[in-house]
């Protein structure tokens, strides 16, 4: 080692001053002999095996003069700064620093500077460290002043621990705790919906059930049309529940997707056919040009997501109103949007909307249901390379809409199978 480098702790001190420190630092560190060394010889031989010790740590470690002045760093520390300091330099070699809640710390109120003004060791700190690169590492300092064998303060050691890891380990744990948390919350809050929106139409549907069985010779003719009535909306209704919540499930899971071409205006022709027949009472009017737009869909999602749709038009628009759904080409995407004179969506960020469970106070105040049916045509679309949008109408009402990429046809379009 070199001479220059051998003196860092001696530079500066009184020669009875470096044999006392030394003898505490060798104390200090387990010792390395079981004596303090005498000052005759200090440099070249007492001192080189604390300070082969000090290095071989692995842990940042450096001594000031009573003053504050740095006097030695090891290499260790010279990297947990990202920087060699000139000795000298007061309280220590960290860049910046700054609390363990960020505001700065000015480096004469650090943990050091502490020990060295009041003469004592100091624990139980933490704080952070700035590189001159930016970076930063959270550390425990132990400050401990060194006396002479008078017991006059001749400087101080301070050890610095690396505590980021585990402070970012921490991190992780808290978080990981607070989505758990807020995962059974959700949780509850889910099974607390479903099972209020499953009970609802199977009450229904076994209450009418069970009075057809026992009395329906005893019922005239318009009260069991009725209740057959509300059997049958009941059970379309919860049949639309489970079928939203397990698509919900099996599209959360990364489940494949088949996609086939598919003449777009003949499966909205169909489904808007089906949802009619069964919403009699209701006007739609369907509008589709051109005819032959082809995608790449999966048959079954095209028809569930005309039907979330349509049921959503219906259900918070009045009775009277006419829904319109649209076919239509815009550059290379084929288009459906559907077009009601309902509730509109108020003050509400549209994207929203889209959010599994998530229902506007209008929603909830004009009837029943659980939020899961937009959320599960995003996610249809998704699969498909499709998109899915919605916006308030002029005039009042909503459009929602979405859109799929055009794909060529591999046939002429009349000849597709049903």
């Amino acid at each position: 080692m070199a001479l220059a480098k051998r003196r860092k702790l001696t530079d500066g001190m009184d020669p009875h001053a470096l044999g006392e420190a030394t003898g505490q630092l060798v104390h200090l560190f387990g010792g390395l002999g079981g004596v303090a060394p005498t000052v005759e010889g200090a440099d070249e031989v007492a001192e080189q095996p604390y300070r082969d010790f000090l290095e071989a740590l692995g842990v940042a470690v450096y001594t000031t003069d009573a003053a504050g002045q740095l006097t030695y760093f090891n290499d260790a520390a010279a990297t947990f700064w990202g920087r060699r300091p000139e000795l000298g330099e007061l309280w220590c070699g960290s860049w910046r620093l700054f609390w363990s809640d960020g505001r700065p710390l000015p480096h004469d109120e650090c943990p050091m500077a502490i020990a060295l003004k009041e003469n004592r060791p100091v624990r139980g700190y933490e704080a952070i460290a700035e590189r001159p690169d930016g970076s930063r590492v959270s550390f425990v300092p132990y400050p401990t002043p060194l006396r002479d064998a008078n017991g006059e303060l001749v400087g101080a050691v301070n050890v610095l621990v690396d505590v980021t890891e585990r402070k970012r380990a921490e991190e992780a744990l808290r978080a990981t705790a607070e989505a758990l948390h807020a995962s059974s919350a959700v949780k509850d809050e889910f099974l607390g919906l479903v099972s209020h929106e499953l009970r609802t139409p199977v009450t229904t549907i076994f209450g009418n059930a069970r009075l057809l069985r026992e009395r329906g010779d005893e019922l005239g003719e318009a009260q069991r049309h009725s209740m057959i009535v509300d059997i049958a909306e009941d059970s379309d209704r919860l049949l639309s529940i489970v079928e939203n919540l397990l698509l919900l499930t099996k599209l959360g899971s990364g489940s494949p997707v088949d996609l086939e071409p598919q003449v777009l205006a003949h499966v909205v022709r169909k489904s808007v056919a089906s949802f009619q027949r069964r919403h009699s009472g209701r006007a739609i009017k369907l509008t589709v040009e051109p005819r032959h737009l082809i995608v790449e869909t999966d048959r079954t999602y095209l028809e569930l997501l005309l039907e979330n749709l349509l049921s959503n038009a219906v259900k918070y628009s009045p009775a009277s109103s006419e829904i319109e759904v649209l076919v239509h080409q815009q550059d290379d995407e084929a288009r459906v949007v559907v077009l009601d004179r309902g509730i509109g969506l108020g003050d509400t960020d549209p994207e929203r909307l889209f959010a599994a469970f998530f229902r506007t106070e209008e929603a909830k105040r004009y009837t029943s249901g659980i939020g899961v049916g937009l959320a599960v045509c995003r996610r249809m679309l998704e699969v498909q390379g499709g998109r899915i949008w919605a916006k308030a109408r002029d005039g009042g009402g909503s459009e929602f809409g979405f859109a799929l990429p055009l794909s060529e046809p591999t046939e002429p379009a009349g000849h597709r199978p049903d």
